[in-house]
């Protein structure tokens, strides 16, 4: 179900991209590494679609952890991101022109998909990456799907497996990858557990179909999981920050349980400790995962996953809605934690 946000109206559209070239656009760009020197809008010359992508004039973009972590210079989810850059890999609007050998695409067309420089006002898209927006989903809910949707169905279903009847735990289910996760899982008949750190957040989980939420703040997750599950632990964990949960994620789940990690936290200390009698006793298997190697399972992605946003199955929460010159103020919100699903900019 869609969260009500109404589409904006339709930008200008580009029928040639031949009148692209030579002009400005915004963008917003990192210009050192960290997180203390702040991003600015410059103009930078307007892209041109290369073979086989689409240019989309861009009508909003998703703020994601990632973003903040890239900026913080791991290069294991961007490797290629020499300064200055244009962060952002979320993109929802228009087309506006196609490049060579394109097809099943128009001019016109309202799309989303998932493309480096997603911060700015034209964005280069591979057509494999790319998807026609449902008119029930605005722009800005558009620009919130790929990232924590593509993250989560990779999470649950390439990498655990995750099938009806199984108990999954999903740490931090109040963000946007949470959000996706939830849903996801409850799609795929699972019974769903999730932390928070407030009771706001408690309500907004099981409003998005949490069975149980446990407030880590004030409760022992690992316990509570076992109580939930009848002693038998939890099947599946999706970490979001291992470097805090790993070993308790350990306790947490049962005997073939697996455990993907999804991220260790942003700004934290990529090292853990963790008990490795615990995770053989479980006979548990760990996956790992970093965004950049998301794309090369995109098109499976695309295809199986966007019949079921087509039938309004998955709702996208936009909490907080910026526009592009508040880029630093949106990733702010983000690091906060302080946000229900989804922080968007608006190009």
């Amino acid at each position: 179900m869609a969260s009500g946000i109404q589409p904006k109206p339709k930008g200008r559209i580009f029928r040639d991209s031949s009148r692209l070239g030579g002009a400005e656009m915004k963008a917003v760009r990192v210009h050192r590494w960290g997180l203390s020197d702040p991003m600015r809008v410059d103009e930078v010359e307007d892209p041109s679609p290369g073979p086989g992508e689409l240019l989309v004039k861009a009508a909003a973009a998703g703020v994601n952890p990632v973003d903040l972590i890239i900026r913080l210079g791991d290069r294991a989810h961007r490797r290629d991101s020499d300064l200055p850059y244009i962060p952002g890999h979320n993109t929802a609007g228009e087309v506006a022109a196609l490049g060579e050998g394109v097809e099943g695409f128009r001019v016109g067309q309202r799309v989303f998909g998932l493309a480096f420089e997603s911060y700015a006002g034209l964005v280069r898209l591979k057509a494999g990456y790319a998807a026609e927006l449902p008119e029930n989903y605005s722009y800005e809910e558009g620009a919130g799907i790929t990232s924590p949707f593509f993250t989560a169905w990779n999470a649950l279903v390439f990498k655990a497996g995750a099938g009806p009847g199984e108990s999954v735990l999903v740490h931090g289910g109040a963000g946007g990858v949470g959000m996706a996760a939830i849903q996801l899982a409850k799609r795929l008949g699972c019974r769903v557990i999730t932390t928070v750190s407030s009771d706001e957040k408690a309500v907004f989980c099981r409003s998005l179909g949490a069975d149980e939420t446990i407030n880590y703040r004030e409760e022992d997750f690992p316990a509570r999981c076992l109580e939930f599950t009848g002693g038998r632990g939890v099947d599946v964990v999706v970490d979001v920050s291992a470097v805090d949960n790993f070993d308790k994620d350990l306790d947490a789940i049962g005997v073939h349980g697996r455990i993907v990690v999804l991220g260790v936290g942003i700004g934290k200390s990529p090292r853990t400790e963790f008990r490795v009698p615990a995770l053989m006793g479980k006979d548990a298997s760990v996956h790992g995962m970093v965004f950049a190697n998301l794309f090369q399972r995109l098109p499976e992605l695309i295809r199986r996953f966007v019949p079921l946003l087509r039938e309004g199955n998955f709702r996208i929460n936009v909490d907080r809605v910026f526009s592009v010159e508040e880029a630093n103020e949106a990733q702010e919100a983000v690091r906060s934690g302080q946000v229900l699903g989804k922080v968007i900019l608006t190009i």
